[in-house]
């Protein structure tokens, strides 16, 4: 077989170039700080990064809705407290105003204390996370309580909300009937409302009643509600944990897959570099000279 100057040129150029696209990948491996970018480079490699990345965006998708029944948690802790105090200011009031002693300037300034009670208590089942009404079931765009005091949540939205992470159920919602109604179905507005009345016509007997029987029921309410919420929130943070072990472990087993091992990369591109250079200057020795060498 006869060796042509072609045949020796094509090899010559194909080793030549050959080597500058080892050293541009190299180059672009150590400055993306990834060895593995595409199925061509390692198929294996790739198919496993690629389901690991699924299952990342699966738990940062976990972790966004933890993160979201924490911050609605803590709001019901906060309010639960709130109300749990304002529940046993208006227990003092409504015995106070029990006593028949009282003067007319007494009672009237009891009853603008109740007034201001009712309006904080509105304001507390209205209270929102960003735009999410968080008394208000699965109607959380909707006030559940109006300016009157009435709850105009659809009694088919109290339904407690939940949501699934990594394969746990938690159910976090409480609703506005949960910590502001009576078991017998009376709201704690419509009994100030009751309680109003009676003090304006110096009913002791509802007086007491009121206050010694409905808001039994309300302050039970509202600690089993805070025993609920404190369970939920232990379990919250032990899925957020476990979320965030998984998230650094495949973070971690992901990095060791497809990053650039850049000690190994810049040998590698030392190498090829000199290889490079003692391509060239074969080339220049066994190439032969053209009259196009000559041209001036």
């Amino acid at each position: 077989m006869r060796i042509t100057d072609k045949m020796i040129s094509d090899r010559v150029l194909g080793n030549i170039q050959s080597s500058i696209a080892k050293i541009a990948k190299l180059h672009d491996q150590i400055s993306s700080g990834v060895m593995v970018r595409y199925p061509s480079d390692d198929a294996v490699v790739a198919t496993r990064a690629a389901k690991i990345q699924s299952r990342l965006r699966e738990i940062e998708q976990y972790k966004g809705n933890v993160n979201y029944a924490q911050n609605i948690l803590n709001s019901y802790d906060t309010s639960l407290q709130e109300v749990s105090s304002v529940y046993q200011r208006l227990r003092e009031l409504l015995v106070q105003a029990s006593n028949g002693v009282l003067t007319a300037d007494q009672r009237q300034a009891i009853k603008e204390e109740i007034k201001e009670i009712k309006a904080h208590l509105i304001q507390i089942a209205n209270t929102q996370v960003g735009t999410d009404y968080v008394f208000a079931g699965y109607e959380s765009d909707k006030a559940p309580v109006d300016d009157d005091g009435d709850i105009v949540m659809d009694p088919n939205a109290s339904k407690p909300r939940f949501i699934n992470a990594l394969g746990y159920k938690i159910e976090y919602g409480l609703t506005v009937n949960d910590i502001f109604m009576t078991k017998t179905g009376v709201s704690v507005f419509k009994l100030i409302d009751m309680s109003l009345g009676a003090l304006e016509n110096n009913d002791q007997a509802m007086l007491l009643k009121a206050s010694l029987l409905s808001l039994d029921s309300l302050e039970d309410s509202v600690a089993k509600s805070l025993a609920r919420v404190g369970g939920t929130q232990r379990m919250t943070e032990m899925v957020s944990l476990r979320i965030e072990d998984l998230n650094n472990f495949m973070n971690e087993y992901i990095s060791k897959e497809v990053d650039t091992d850049l000690p190994k990369t810049l040998m590698e591109l030392s190498t090829n570099q000199a290889a490079l250079t003692a391509a060239l200057k074969t080339a220049a020795d066994i190439l032969r000279a053209t009259l196009v060498d000559y041209i001036d």
